[in-house]
């Protein structure tokens, strides 16, 4: 072979070496570029829209009536469903998540909030239209139902949780979970059927479950007799005033609202009338539920004078006749709820400061005072930890996520009146001062202590606890999607303000704090873009006030013992295996001193020690029953990608 074919020869394995390698290059390159897309988050607007579809799809376009096993489902509300708390190793937790084993329940609760989030996606972020006139106005109708028909004057915008029907025998209205109700009333009829469901659906442990259905029922069927409460009242109050702002939209819905919610002096006078007042004289207001009392007595010890807003629109006069019609306050005694002030706080705040029909008129030195004492509680439990008792300070709404997000949307209405120079009472600017000094400081230390290893996500408490079946910790992050969303919503109603001129959201100052909260925010977003998908979307919105045997009120200390027909009980000669607590009134009248309250908890009561710490949610033995929402997921995750896409960055 002569050299210059030689040549050649080499210059051409040359070429094919470098085509080669170029070739390898480009497939390499196509191969990152395709995990990279592949691996990278989907669009934001794309996962709007998804949210949008799912959370449409969930409302009730065509009601259905109860016939075991299929569950009543009223016109116009949003999914939302009883589970139990079961945990630990699969067959467990498998009870607990389990897709079928669940009660559709008829509540104003979670279709209220549902409908107030998709219209406040539209208010204050970026996003395609959430809802149109037509199903929106399907949810306002709905809620409609949920007024209480006791009420003896007009347009009174007092609200139940569950919808009442009329008892002929009592002539009155009674609060009742319809599906619930008939579930337990029918058990022992369906038993064999329901076994023979839950073995085709291969579920385990079915013994178990039907044993933990049969020992809560007794408690359940208490909850059937609930009156009106002042969470879903001042819920509505707050969806009427989104509907007046957004009248342009949704003309005729407002006016709709306003038919049957214009009574806005009687709003008044019974979000007064059952307020806890510690220092009066009078028992009907100042006595109060033990668990109550054991929690939050450091607050009223240096709050004598304050006047807080209760769960109940009932007092201790009216349930010793209205028990008997089957309107009771559950163990008959008002609470304090943490949560429950939290949505007053903004009920009241929108009204007044949106101008909602004549509200403004009545807002008196009570109401200022009631105003203020719930804000200071809300802000001392925060920085206190709920006294290390969650389980009493947020005795109905376990989700402390959720609680910090109602508290939150307070903050983010105050710091925009201020920017827009609103004109607002002097009080409004006191709750500012404590509300934007907890919520900047404490409750993102909360969130910086409570944040998962990836720096993103934020896990309370469903599913925490789950093993694998070698016994291994497992968690299933079933509220990990709800908590992570709600994160984002409160760092955004706690450190931006809605820009009037250019319809952004602002960040309230630069700095090296708000530099952190944006990298907070941009992880969990970016976490969620990833993840709304991949887990489930429970949340635990509503619970009822026992979680186990410790959460019964009876065995806090207490100097207030009598039965509904006044006569007295005496704690120290019960027997509790014979005799029955569900006509007795058990709580905490004024103020006890603390050395004296000290050493009653000390003692016991109907022969129990006094239960003085809390081991979690997710305690053997004290599974309990929860109501979830997946569109409230959805709605609330829509929320903070509609916000994040709609800040001024």
């Amino acid at each position: 072979m002569n050299i210059k074919k030689k040549q050649n020869i080499e210059k051409q394995h040359i070429y094919i070496f470098l085509m080669m390698m170029t070739l390898h290059k480009i497939f390499y390159l196509l191969l990152c570029f395709c995990i990279y897309y592949t691996n990278a988050s989907p669009p934001i607007e794309q996962v709007m829209d998804k949210l949008i579809k799912i959370i449409s799809e969930e409302q009730v376009l065509k009601p259905a009536e109860y016939k075991f096993p299929q569950w009543e489902k009223k016109l116009g509300l949003y999914r939302s469903e009883v589970r139990l708390n079961f945990f630990g190793e699969p067959a467990q937790a498998e009870l607990r998540k389990n897709k079928y084993i669940n009660v559709f329940d008829n509540n104003m609760f979670a279709t209220g909030w549902i409908a107030s989030v998709l219209l406040e996606t539209n208010m204050y972020g970026r996003a395609p239209k959430t809802i149109d006139n037509e199903h929106l106005s399907l949810a306002v109708d709905a809620i409609e139902t949920f007024h209480d028909h006791n009420q003896n004057e007009s347009s009174v915008p007092l609200m139940t949780f569950w919808s009442q029907t009329y008892n002929q025998t009592t002539n009155a209205w009674e609060s009742t979970p319809d599906n619930l109700r008939d579930l337990i009333t029918d058990l022992n009829d369906n038993l064999e059927r329901l076994e023979d469901i839950l073995k085709a659906l291969g579920i385990k442990n079915i013994a178990q479950l039907i044993d933990k259905i049969r020992s809560i029922s007794e408690g359940l069927k208490n909850a059937f007799e609930i009156p009106p409460d002042f969470d879903d009242t001042y819920l509505n109050i707050g969806l009427g005033v989104q509907l007046k702002l957004l009248q342009d939209k949704y003309p005729s819905l407002y006016f709709r609202w306003l038919q049957t919610n214009s009574n806005m002096k009687k709003l008044i006078d019974l979000t007064l009338r059952y307020a806890y007042r510690p220092s009066s004289p009078y028992l009907d207001q100042n006595t109060i539920d033990p668990r109550t009392y054991f929690w939050m007595r450091d607050f009223i010890r240096d709050n004598p004078q304050a006047i807080i807003v209760t769960t109940w629109a009932q007092n201790i006069t009216e349930v010793r006749t209205a028990a008997q019609k089957c309107i009771r306050m559950p163990f008959n005694l008002n609470n304090v709820d943490v949560t429950v002030g939290a949505n007053v706080l903004y009920g009241i705040t929108s009204a007044i400061m949106y101008d909602l029909l004549d509200f403004k008129d009545y807002f008196n030195q009570d109401m200022q005072t009631l105003y203020l004492s719930t804000a200071s509680l809300i802000a001392w439990s925060i920085k206190n930890s709920m006294k290390n008792r969650p389980d009493l300070a947020q005795v109905y709404y376990p989700s402390h996520y959720n609680f910090l997000w109602y508290g939150s949307r307070t903050l983010f209405l105050l710091e925009l009146a201020r920017h827009q120079q609103k004109a607002i009472p002097d009080v409004f600017n006191r709750v500012y001062s404590l509300l934007s000094d907890t919520y900047r400081s404490d409750v993102v230390k909360f969130f910086q202590d409570n944040v998962r290893s990836d720096k993103s996500s934020y896990d309370d408490f469903l599913g925490v606890n789950d093993t694998n079946i070698f016994g291994k910790s497992e968690p299933s992050g079933e509220d990990r999607v709800f908590s992570t969303a709600q994160t984002v919503n409160i760092l955004i109603a706690s450190f931006t303000y809605l820009d009037g001129n250019t319809g952004k959201l602002k960040w309230i100052t630069d700095g090296p704090q708000i530099d952190t909260i944006k990298i907070m925010v941009n992880k969990s977003i970016s976490w969620l873009l990833d993840n709304v998908f991949k887990y489930q979307p429970f949340n635990c919105f509503f619970s009822g006030s026992v979680k186990g045997f410790n959460q019964l009120p009876f065995w806090y200390p207490a100097n207030f013992y009598q039965y509904l027909n006044g006569t007295t009980l005496d704690p120290d000669h019960f027997d509790t295996k014979t005799q029955s607590l569900v006509d007795s009134i058990v709580g905490v009248s004024g103020y006890i001193d603390e050395t004296i309250y000290e050493r009653m908890i000390s003692e016991k009561h109907f022969n129990i020690s006094t239960p003085t710490t809390f081991n979690g949610y997710n305690s053997p033995g004290a599974e309990f029953p929860f109501w979830s929402s997946q569109p409230y997921t959805h709605s609330v995750t829509l929320l903070a990608l509609a916000q994040y896409n709609n800040l001024d960055k």
